[in-house]
């Protein structure tokens, strides 16, 4: 028997994975939703078949608002009704930071200016959109007239959020660790205070923009608009990824991607991310959403100097679907897995890059042999080399994506 069981969803560009702790006793962790395909094709069949036996939900993580990351779970909480009364599964406590998470003094009781409701009410609809109907999803568009924004659906479905934290925003500098159960340590990475900082003021920024003085409340308008107005974002740099190379040569394509120099993801919501490691019995997992490397490394950095961490886990989630802004040699040179997951279907921002891939490979320490776990069948000349298969000691695993990837540990 296995401890633990990791399902990786097939989430098109996105992520979705829920993880089983124990045997008798199970404890479920969903982290992300993908997208509202995600949700309706695979993971509402898999909850239902664990809600009829006697299963629950012990935490739902919300990483960062992205949509293939939220959409997902906003289908999930619009379905599954209240905590009180579930219609899907009972889930037990929400991790989703939102704009009453920020740190902002907030006036409370302060009334807004209808001015200043008529701005976030046109934030609302500009990002009302939350997810594209696809030919595959029969169901209607989540749209802000259905007051869909996940903040509403928990708020209004009284679920527990973030109540682990006090009900205040997840940060590794509050809380750095948190016991799930006797056996099951949650070790914080991020965000911390600074990186949520970094996104109150983007977003404080925006509504400065619309109105110089605006006064920021605790009125519930500002959970839709912010969180739609994250939605709305899409990062410039996403373009500018670079195709992956192919050379005759292979070993040149390598030494050429190594070759290249770093630039760092500097998106303010990705490197908001939750990550974390889950910690049970002598297994580490580490799930790194779409964080930034340089807090990443700094955290786990200061685990290995105080408390004389192993920084090798059983399982790495790569970063940021494979982004050659988000996984750096630095980090790669403290940390290290067996198992490697990407989770993309490559089809959008070249996710996953070579360089990326080529950072994981190319290290020729110790005795490990990394195996590379893709949940789509990813074409990439790296990954078809068995030279550099040989060389470099690594493995891959591709999915066809269209089947859930389960992955025992």
């Amino acid at each position: 028997m296995y401890d633990i069981r990791i399902e990786v969803y097939p989430a098109l560009e996105g992520d979705c994975f829920l993880i089983s702790i124990g045997n008798e006793i199970k404890t479920n962790i969903l982290i992300d939703g993908g997208f509202a395909e995600t949700y309706h094709g695979y993971l509402k069949p898999r909850l239902l078949r664990m809600a009829e036996h006697g299963e629950e939900l012990d935490l739902v993580v919300v990483t960062h608002v992205d949509s293939d990351h939220i959409e997902g779970i906003i289908e999930l909480f619009k379905e599954n009704g209240t905590a009180k009364n579930p219609l899907i599964i009972p889930i037990t406590e929400v991790w989703h930071n939102s704009y009453r998470h920020l740190d902002s003094i907030k006036q409370k009781g302060e009334e807004l200016i209808p001015d200043e409701k008529r701005i976030l009410a046109g934030i609302i609809s500009q990002g009302g959109i939350v997810s594209k109907k696809k030919k595959n999803n029969p169901n209607k568009d989540v749209s802000a007239k259905d007051g869909s924004t996940l903040a509403a659906l928990l708020y209004n479905g009284e679920y527990n959020w973030n109540s682990l934290y006090g009900g205040r925003a997840i940060n590794c500098n509050n809380v750095g660790l948190i016991s799930l159960t006797p056996d099951i340590n949650i070790r914080m990475l991020s965000p911390n205070s600074e990186s949520l900082r970094k996104l109150e003021k983007y977003w404080v920024k925006e509504l400065r923009k619309k109105k110089y003085d605006f006064k920021l409340t605790d009125d519930k308008l500002f959970d839709d608009a912010y969180e739609f107005y994250l939605l709305s974002q899409r990062d410039s740099q996403q373009n500018n990824e670079n195709k992956n190379v192919s050379h005759k040569d292979k070993k040149l394509s390598l030494d050429y991607l190594l070759s290249k120099k770093m630039s760092h993801d500097g998106s303010s919501v990705n490197g908001s991310s939750i990550s974390f490691i889950i910690e049970y019995k002598e297994k580490k997992l580490l799930f790194l959403a779409d964080s930034h490397p340089r807090k990443i490394h700094k955290e786990i950095q200061e685990l290995v100097y105080k408390f004389n961490y192993d920084p090798l886990f059983d399982f790495v989630k790569v970063s940021h679907h494979g982004s050659h802004r988000n996984t750096s040699v630095e980090l790669l040179s403290l940390i290290d897995s067996p198992i490697y997951l990407f989770s993309t279907n490559g089809k959008k921002n070249n996710h996953p890059n070579s360089e990326t891939i080529a950072r994981i490979i190319s290290r020729k320490k110790e005795e490990t042999h990394r195996h590379l776990i893709f949940n789509y069948p990813i074409k990439n000349d790296l990954l078809s080399d068995e030279e550099l298969k040989k060389e470099y000691r690594f493995s891959v695993e591709l999915s066809d994506g269209k089947q859930i990837k389960v992955i025992d540990l």
